[in-house]
């Protein structure tokens, strides 16, 4: 429209001095308002159209001023041509930019986004108004969580709802539904990375300490946690019961030389690692001591065994997972008899509030079990990291060779319960009967959790809190414990539970 009135104002300046110009003009002008006012009538009020109309009074001015250049003698009509075409191309790229970035624009707000989560309907009501309305935003939804206790938790309250929903106001149709109590986001969670891995040489047989296994000479922890003292202390007792330490992970090699004796299934498709991380984590926890191989561990030595290992694979073997699946092992471990869930993994909390975690940290507590997490690898504060965050947890912040603070450690001056174990260089079990030393609150624990398990091996009915009171009694300070938290030691917990 813009191009037709403009070439008519152009034959207009052309022939203003022929006899017919005034009629010709009329009779065109009046064409191209019809014209325009066709489109105009079929644009909606809702596209805004005066800019555009205000642009092209512009444009045409802009011609208009050229031409009246030209047929003056002021610039030549090639000149005039060249600049009409100019002004005509920039305006057209401009608008295909502004064209692209609306769309995007429109694209973000009014098509939403994929999302996954984690919602709780009312005790005792039925889950018919979700399916309604997951069958309405054409999103899918099942079942979440299946306790074998389920009269002991509101777990089994819980679904997942997932996909692209059909409308961007998703949330606001969700809030009116009577029956839904919460809902939060089912979380991507992540197995705690890998720190500077470092290849070890297979060290000398070290008699520095009162078990045989030969790489203790890599294992700087020994000194620092008393670990001999530890090892004489446990060598004089005698288990009430095999206490079992689950580690949630992405599996474990139960077949490598220093595991296989500790080790007790669940489902053999949790007996592999493919990545790596859980098998490192075993071993610390409950490494076989004392045996002539490999590395020495909490799992102490003696003719009555004290732990257990075993696995639930609830990461992929990239080490990626989310809040369901964890939640799920936790729930799986804790229906198996654990004594102690370990948690090497986590990510960065969206919200304050972690209710689904914390209530399976509770059903934990009612089976008797203790959650142990690592406080996470990000140098940042761990009450914003999940599961670390979750009521009910102890969590581990880890430790270097000075006693200080690891670097990449999360800070745990706002976590309830917090204890520090070494993170840093830990020498351990690596799938296919290898060893190698890794760094991480991941490594530092499995310390914890394989201390507690032997400490309820001792004492069956040993709960959360008085487990964690005598942990953090008898740990030792340092000049970070306030950000921290004391520095586990074995020996003196072990030596305050049998008092």
């Amino acid at each position: 429209m813009l191009l037709l009135t403009a070439l008519a104002l152009s034959i207009w300046f052309w022939r203003r001095n022929l006899k017919d110009a005034f009629l010709w003009m009329t009779l065109t002008y009046l064409g191209v308002g019809l014209i325009a006012w066709a489109d105009f009538s079929s644009v909606s009020v809702a596209a805004n159209a005066f800019p555009k109309i205000l642009k092209d009074f512009i444009m045409l001015g802009m011609v208009g001023f050229v031409q009246s250049m030209a047929v003056r003698k002021q610039i030549s009509v090639w000149s005039a041509v060249i600049l009409i075409f100019a002004m005509f191309a920039a305006v057209h790229y401009l608008e295909q930019l502004i064209e692209v970035e609306e769309g995007k624009a429109l694209t973000q707000k009014d098509i939403p986004a994929a999302i996954s989560q984690l919602v709780e309907v009312k005790e005792g009501a039925t889950f018919d108004e979700l399916e309604d309305f997951a069958a309405r935003q054409r999103l899918e939804l099942e079942r979440a969580f299946f306790p074998e206790a389920a009269s002991e938790t509101l777990l089994d309250n819980y679904f997942v709802l997932s996909g692209t929903p059909a409308n961007s106001d998703w949330e606001a149709a969700l809030a009116t539904l009577p029956t839904v109590t919460y809902w939060e986001p089912n979380e991507t969670i992540q197995v705690e990375p890998f720190i500077d891995p470092v290849e070890t040489k297979i060290p000398a047989t070290t008699n520095s300490l009162s078990i045989n296994d030969p790489f203790t000479s890599e294992q700087w922890a020994m000194e620092v946690l008393h670990m001999d003292e530890y090892y004489q202390l446990l060598h004089r007792q005698t288990p009430r019961k095999m206490a079992r330490v689950v580690i949630l992970d992405t599996g474990i090699d139960g077949d490598h030389e220093d595991l296989v004796d500790n080790y007790t299934s669940i489902e053999s498709k949790y007996d592999n690692d493919p990545h790596g991380h859980g098998t490192h984590c075993a071993g610390i926890a409950a490494g076989v001591t004392n045996n002539g191989l490999g590395i020495g561990s909490l799992a102490g030595s003696g003719d009555s065994p004290f732990v257990a290992v075993s696995s639930v694979k609830v990461l992929s073997s990239g080490g990626m997972g989310t809040q369901k699946t964890i939640i799920a092992g936790i729930i799986e471990a804790v229906d198996e008899g654990a004594d102690v869930v370990s948690l090497s993994l986590g990510g960065r909390s969206t919200q304050s509030s972690q209710r689904a975690y914390s209530a399976a940290v509770e059903y934990a507590h009612k089976r008797g079990a203790i959650v142990v997490a690592a406080a996470g690898n990000s140098n940042r504060d761990a009450k914003d990291f999940a599961p670390a965050n979750a009521k009910g947890i102890i969590t581990v912040s880890a430790i270097d060779q000075l006693l200080l603070r690891a670097p990449f450690s999360n800070r745990t001056e706002n976590i309830q319960m917090a204890i520090a174990a070494p993170g840093v260089g830990i020498y351990s079990t690596i799938p296919g009967n290898g060893y190698k030393s890794y760094s991480g609150t991941s490594m530092a624990c499995p310390f914890v959790a394989g201390l507690l398990g032997v400490m309820k091996s001792l004492d069956p009915d040993l709960d959360h809190r008085r487990a964690y009171a005598l942990l953090h009694n008898t740990g030792r300070e340092s000049t970070e414990t306030r950000i921290t938290g004391r520095i586990v030691q074995p020996a003196a917990a072990l030596a305050a539970l049998l008092r």
